[in-house]
């Protein structure tokens, strides 16, 4: 039974959806602010500090562990985001059977963000997160030998698993290992390695991974927030006819692609459903038009991406919701049971 005095939990989910990620980001920024102003803060807080549980995929992962694990602020994140996307997006590979994008590229991106933002400023850090103050998060990522459910790397135990271990920049390029444009990563012990790919396909929308991993982690408390954050509406994702990509990619490929486009917002609406009527507690923002000429690996265009967002958050009904969940962060009350949540729930 959840207490009703105990302070509510504030959950953050995060999509995947290449260098579109940027505009999570400056949704989030603006939500900071937010927090900022009504609660007369001398600096925008981070987001650790607001949240106890961050969960995301892919481009979402990568951002996840900049806000949790290495508890930047989204500032800060910004500017690592935008050198990461432009180093794993520059050099286009010759032979491309194992991804379009070095994946080594990818690699130095992350472990320089981890050597300049981590306590200990190495850029072999474990995952795992033994700080009183730290923010518990995962990311999503798929096993390639069996891809029926999502592997969670964990930064903390559970009662059944044991937080993944591996360095933080391993499991930043599990998450982001999208397989059109980098190669798998193997982790583990030697000779009995497992390979991954990123958690797109069927998860790539977090949420309700976050649900059940809250419930696991906080049975006693209540949730008081839900901030979901996407990387374009699914309609206005540019996606090629099969027919111009399969000269390029295989068909199944081509499919697997169009089943992220739309999986987000199926995630989406079933959450709303099952949230209906519960004011102020369940938000989604995904930008909704401008999105879509923009392809996941254009890093050139992520000026595009932070100009339609901001166009997003300057529309009333938009400034009016965030407003809505500052409040709801800031209240930290309690509003729905742990117990009633999860995935099918």
């Amino acid at each position: 039974m959840a207490d009703p005095q105990t302070p509510g939990l504030r959950l953050l989910s995060l999509d995947g959806g290449g260098i579109r990620g940027l505009s999570m980001l400056l949704i989030l920024e603006h939500l900071m602010y937010k927090l900022k102003v009504a609660e007369n803060l001398p600096d925008i807080p981070h987001p650790c500090d607001y949240f106890d549980l961050i969960g995301g995929t892919s481009t979402g992962g990568l951002i996840a562990l900049m806000l949790g694990r290495l508890q930047m602020s989204v500032e800060d994140s910004k500017k690592a985001y935008g050198q990461l996307a432009k180093e794993a997006f520059s050099d286009v590979k010759f032979h491309r059977s194992d991804g379009k994008f070095k994946a080594s590229k990818l690699e130095k991106a992350i472990k320089q963000i981890v050597k300049t933002y981590s306590a200990s400023e190495n850029p072999e850090d474990r995952l795992e997160d033994i700080r009183d103050n730290a923010c518990k998060m995962f990311v999503c990522a798929m096993n390639a030998a069996n891809m029926s459910l999502p592997v969670l790397f964990r930064t903390y135990s559970t009662l059944n698993y044991p937080a993944m271990d591996c360095t933080i920049w391993q499991a930043g390029r599990a998450t982001s290992a999208a397989p059109t444009f980098f190669k798998q990563i193997k982790i583990g012990v030697s000779g009995m390695e497992e390979a991954f790919v990123d958690g797109g396909i069927g998860h790539n929308n977090p949420t309700a991974s976050l649900l059940a991993e809250a419930k696991i982690l906080f049975p006693h408390h209540q949730i008081a927030c839900i901030i979901s954050l996407g990387t374009g509406q699914p309609h206005t994702i540019g996606i090629p006819k099969p027919s111009l990509m399969n000269h390029f990619l295989p068909l199944d490929v081509v499919e697997a692609i169009r089943e992220i486009a739309t999986d987000c917002e199926k995630e989406h609406q079933s959450l709303a459903h099952h949230f209906d009527g519960i004011a102020n507690l369940y938000f989604r923002f995904n930008v909704e038009r401008g999105m879509q000429t923009i392809q996941l690996n254009q890093w050139e265009r992520l000026g595009d991406v932070a100009a339609n967002t901001r166009q997003y958050i300057q529309s009333q009904p938009i400034t009016d919701q965030l407003a809505d969940a500052a409040k709801s962060l800031s209240e930290k009350t309690g509003k729905v049971s742990t117990s009633s949540l999860g995935k099918g729930s």
